[in-house]
């Protein structure tokens, strides 16, 4: 508890760089992968506090990774995850550049504590880790076994309604159907045609008759992207994207290949030909751990935050799912002050250029220090969150 008042003194004196950085990205949004001013604006600020940072990190070329703390003989290895990507056409309306804000203020703290005497007795990394919204770029690092070598980790995320000290996701994989017919006139020769888009319709109807015998946590979710051009021609090409969610993946796994049958069964019966492609990675549902989840709800109590307990009901899908799998991760959530607000719309966005969003970045970094400060203050707590991640993933 000691170190928690050292850290929420000492992040005033940093604040102004993370509220710089929080309107800088949010007067200039950029979508997933694309987020290379960001990452630029975001690397700056960290070294200019003497931090070295490695840029294009698991080759992702808009990914960093920087040490915060360093010490030897670590009694853990604990990360800070910082997401900056935006989305189409509403910007920052998911609150990265605000969510990123509170990371770099986080780090920015901790490694002048250690700077200043304090001891700690565990490593401390700070991850950039893009492109959350379409691709889910902490999969690929997943995927390279990056947080296999870490014992937690954690990041904010805000909220239009309420805070939670975790935060809970589905599965999800995603999938495009690319439907190949035949064009021909609709009115002069249409038994001259095959039309592509009677196989997107059939799909469909056919995932509609599915639904009855799924269970209730699913969720799927249709888009036609192609569907013909004019009334007069038919179809010779549709294309339907299908995301696809569960809270387990061993069930998921099931329903997607149920699904791959039904393109498949859909371009049978309409004379068509499929392409099935998988779109973007599959994200994992998100691995609970109760003993980091109460540790964090400590820290909220202690902050004074109005939260409620537990882990967020069922919504989305996140990439840091996958985390969870390799290590403790979590992802609570802060609200917003003021009025609720609906998450990816243009209010959630103005909300990241208006004067309140600075205590919300402060109370952030505090968060995310609060927690990290109780694993170093007391190491046999993370002994524990990690001894109920073994029985888990």
């Amino acid at each position: 508890m000691y170190l928690t008042h050292i850290f929420s003194d000492l992040c005033k004196s940093f604040a102004p760089d993370a509220f710089a950085v929080n309107y800088t990205l949010a007067k200039n949004p950029e979508i997933s992968s694309q987020e290379f001013e960001s990452v630029k604006t975001i690397g700056a600020t960290l070294e200019k506090h003497g931090m070295d940072v490695t840029y294009e990190f698991c080759n992702l070329p808009t990914a960093f990774k920087a040490s915060v703390v360093k010490v030897d003989n670590p009694q853990g290895r604990l990360a800070i995850l910082c997401e900056y990507d935006a989305l189409p056409e509403v910007g920052h309306a998911c609150g990265h550049c605000a969510s990123g804000a509170m990371s770099i203020l986080a780090a920015l703290t901790l490694r002048k504590m250690q700077q200043d005497g304090v001891a700690f007795n565990m490593d401390i990394d700070i991850i950039g880790t893009p492109d959350e919204e379409a691709m889910g770029c902490k999969v690929d690092m997943c995927n390279a076994g990056v947080f296999k070598d870490y014992d937690f980790a954690i990041m904010v995320h805000l909220d239009g309604e309420e805070t939670r000290p975790n935060s809970q996701f589905l599965a999800l994989d995603c999938f495009r159907a690319k439907f190949h017919g035949k064009p021909a006139h609709a009115a002069g020769e249409p038994w001259n045609g095959v039309n592509a888009v009677n196989g997107v319709q059939l799909a469909i109807h056919a995932m509609d008759m599915m639904r009855q015998q799924v269970r209730p946590e699913t969720r799927i979710g249709t888009w036609i992207i192609a569907g013909g051009t004019a009334s007069n021609v038919i179809p010779p090409y549709g294309e339907l994207e299908v995301t696809v969610r569960h809270t387990e993946r061993d069930y998921l796994n099931g329903l997607s290949e149920q699904i791959k049958k039904i393109f498949e069964g859909a371009a049978l019966c309409t004379g068509t030909t499929v392409d099935v492609e998988f779109y973007g990675n599959p994200y994992d549902d998100m691995n609970q751990n109760h003993r980091g989840t109460a540790l964090i709800e400590e820290v909220l109590a202690d902050m004074g935050l109005d939260f409620k307990s537990g882990a967020a009901a069922l919504g989305g899908s996140s990439d840091i799912g996958n985390v969870s799998y390799q290590c403790a991760a979590f992802h609570p959530k802060l609200r917003l002050a003021g009025d609720d607000k609906v998450c990816h719309s243009k209010e959630f966005a103005a909300a990241m250029l208006e004067p309140t969003i600075e205590q919300t970045i402060i109370d952030g970094a505090n968060i995310i220090g609060g927690a990290l400060l109780r694993l170093v203050e007391n190491p046999a707590i993370l002994e524990e969150i990690v001894a109920e991640f073994n029985t888990t993933k």
